[in-house]
């Protein structure tokens, strides 16, 4: 890498231009305490040569968070978009539509079996947090965990992982603060719901994988580092957590350097599965956020004794996108040979991957998940994001789970007993539905776990449509409007693409609000996502992520060109990695777009390698320690593609004090670029300075406040422009 070269002026000045800064949407009775623009960040430019390049970045102070004028210009923005959002005139009425509909019915995801017992996250109708439930064989239920008993006076909690054990009698959760995702796990005893003295720090993302005689659990264990430091999400380890027990006695398993068997690099996270009736457990050593990662087997016996000798099944780069363990079996999907994966069945004891024997072969739908089942294993197959639910035995053909919609299967959880699972499916127009599957039978039977709410949708529809982009490729975009024939009307299109997730259909209750007042909602399944797989991910990557930006722009181009929406009534949204999609879309069509929303969203992924997330991105985005991964990154990065004197849509930019994911100072740099550029434009920057990156919707109150703010907005400047 060439050797940056830094000059730092050190000239501490606001620009004399009077920032406008959406003072044209100024509510008229804001009164005498009424601010009338946001706070100027000072211009204190660092240069960098960058293999060759010159990389003025004029804000590079407001990342560092003990500036003297970081929090005073953080609170400022803050407090003239919450003024600007609150005195739009549709805001009150929408926030009072969006809480009575988000708030209509209990609300129950996320429901896992084991024993006799149906565990459930389960928000209470009007509540503004999840608990989590035991529901018995005869209709009672107990409340075991409540995040508010963790919370200091006037924050927040969440309970962001649990599992129960295999016989039901435990649940380990983790519980994180202020919107946070440091979560501190803990242990409660079933019977009596009994908290237990154990407290388990560093638990961010545990993975918790309990031990079939619910002894102990192994779990996943971050370093320890202080918040915001470069390197926190390095150098994760595996350990084992014996119930009843102190957090210092917990006995490491894997970490890097440990086993020359096991190769881990900084950014790699180890996560153990504990197989289904199976004597077996399985390693898996994932770096970063990609969907492929590498595989280890040992005996369960030996794991625990500390002898055991780890037998590679695949590395991180043989295409296994995902993997279940079920008594002597490894099922995995290998995309290896083909994009859309084959299931493959490799014995536990002393296969290989080159040994395994094909179950499916790869077809013209993605296989994308499975979850170990007893004697077989459910598979989730997507198709353009929209998924179907099978169950592969031991032997013979696939058998399909009779589902009442395609949607999206959010989650299949198994009881270790009975090998009977639950599901929660849902879709467009379809609210979330909590459904039990025979395995033996495939037959699915309707729970009645979840309340249908009371939202009359019968004056609304879905379908996809098909946007043919600049390159050839068919893009599908899915469009919910009301019944009719089509009209212009404000829209807003969702954007993601990235990590080879798709965009999933989901009943969202709050977004029937912006269609009561005459929206659309749309969704962009632009390459960089797992609508179709691998192909569609690395279409959308590094060197290949202008396509994801670019889809975005042709599938808005096609929304307009069949009347769906108008220049002026178009927003386009997208939220933490979708930050790249819609700041792109924005600043290379900035004419196209009459508002954009980047919520906690990546705007200068030159810097990303110097935040707390950077180096595990590193694989999806690139690196500036090589030519090319500069060059991709330049070219993604939206707060440097933004110019003088062009004429923005109306942006609001959101972030959160505590977002270790996405560091604030993304939303921050571009708020300050954007106001300076187009001084008589709109910029919002909304900030919660209690939250997290995505933990938003784990609080009622601020999720129904947050959507209640985008619509407001969208509604406003589309009407206006």
């Amino acid at each position: 890498m060439n050797t940056p070269t830094l000059s730092l002026t050190r000239r501490r000045f606001l620009t004399s231009a009077a920032l406008a800064g959406g003072a044209a949407l100024l509510p008229r009775a804001a009164g005498a305490a009424a601010l009338r623009r946001p706070p100027v960040a000072r211009i204190e430019p660092v240069t960098e040569t960058l293999w060759g390049e010159q990389i003025t970045d004029p804000y590079r102070w407001l990342e560092n968070d003990k500036d003297r004028d970081r929090a005073p210009f953080m609170r400022g923005q803050d407090a003239y978009a919450r003024q600007v959002l609150g005195g739009y005139p549709d805001r009150p009425r929408l926030l009072e539509r969006i809480a009575a509909m988000s708030g209509d019915v209990t609300q129950v995801v996320y429901p896992k079996p084991a024993g006799s017992i149906r565990f459930l996250q389960k928000r209470t109708a009007g509540a503004s947090s999840y608990r989590i439930v035991a529901h018995y064989p005869d209709g009672h239920e107990q409340v075991l965990a409540d995040p508010a008993t963790f919370a200091a006076t006037g924050s927040t909690a969440a309970i962001t992982w649990w599992v129960p054990s295999p016989s039901g009698r435990f649940v380990a959760f983790g519980v994180a603060l202020a919107g946070s995702e440091n979560a501190v796990g803990h242990v409660v005893e079933v019977a009596g719901a009994r908290l237990l003295a154990e407290r388990i720090v560093d638990a961010q993302y545990a993975a918790a994988a309990w031990l079939p005689d619910d002894s102990g659990f192994f779990y996943n264990r971050f370093a320890g580092r202080p918040a915001g430091s470069a390197d926190f999400y390095n150098d994760r380890s595996l350990w084992l957590h014996h119930v009843g027990t102190a957090q210092a006695a917990d006995r490491r398993i894997m970490a890097a350097g440990m086993d020359a068997g096991v190769p881990m690099a900084a950014i790699s996270s180890p996560e153990m599965q504990v197989g289904i009736g199976s004597d077996h457990v399985a390693l898996l050593v994932r770096d970063g956020y990609v969907r492929s990662f590498a595989i280890y087997l040992a005996r369960r016996d030996a794991v625990l004794a500390g002898t055991a000798t780890w037998r590679r099944i695949c590395g991180a780069d043989e295409g296994v996108a995902d993997f279940a363990l079920s008594g002597d079996t490894l099922y995995v999907i290998s995309n290896k040979q083909a994009a859309n994966g084959a299931l493959l069945a490799i014995d536990a004891a002393t296969g290989t991957l080159a040994s395994a024997c094909t179950l499916t072969p790869a077809g013209t739908t993605v296989l994308d998940e499975l979850n170990a089942g007893r004697d077989g294993t459910f598979v989730t197959v997507n198709d353009g994001g929209e998924q179907s639910l099978f169950f592969q035995p031991g032997s013979g053909p696939m058998r399909p789970v009779a589902l009442p919609y395609s949607g999206w299967v959010q989650s299949v959880a198994v009881n270790p007993a009975d090998g009977a699972a639950l599901i929660r499916i849902t879709s467009w127009l379809q609210p979330g539905t909590i459904f039990a599957i025979d395995a033996r039978t495939t037959t699915t039977t309707n729970t009645g776990l979840q309340q249908r709410p009371a939202i009359d949708l019968s004056p609304y529809e879905y379908h996809r449509i098909v946007a043919t982009v600049r390159d050839g490729t068919r893009v599908p975009i899915s469009i919910v409007r009301r019944k009719g024939p089509i009209a212009a009307a404000p829209c807003l299109v969702h954007a993601y693409g990235a990590y080879q997730w798709p965009s999933q259909p989901v009943f969202d209750a709050r977004g029937i609000a912006f269609l009561e007042a005459g929206g659309i909602i749309a969704t962009a399944h632009v390459r960089g996502g797992g609508e179709y797989g691998r192909a569609w991910h690395e279409g959308g990557k590094q060197a290949t992520k202008p396509n994801t930006w670019r889809d975005l722009i042709d599938c808005c181009e096609t929304l307009i060109a069949q009347g769906h929406t108008s220049k002026r009534q178009l927003a386009i949204v997208g939220g933490s990695a979708g930050g790249i999609a819609v700041g792109r879309a924005m600043t290379e069509r900035p004419d196209l777009f009459a508002a954009v929303i980047s919520k906690v969203g990546m705007s200068n992924p030159l810097r990303a390698e110097f935040e707390p997330n950077g180096q595990p991105n590193v694989p999806e985005f690139g690196s500036i320690k090589d030519a090319a991964g500069f060059r991709a990154l330049k070219a993604m990065d939206s707060y440097h593609a933004v110019n003088d004197g062009v004429r923005y849509p109306a942006v609001l930019l959101t972030t959160s004090s505590n977002d270790a994911r996405v560091a604030p100072h993304n939303a921050a740099k571009m708020a300050a670029r954007l106001q300076a550029a187009d001084p008589r434009g709109t910029a919002l920057l909304r900030i919660d300075f209690d939250g997290g990156h995505d933990m938003n919707d784990l609080s009622k109150a601020k999720s129904d406040a947050e959507y209640a703010d985008d619509f407001a907005f969208i509604l406003a400047t589309t009407k206006g422009r």
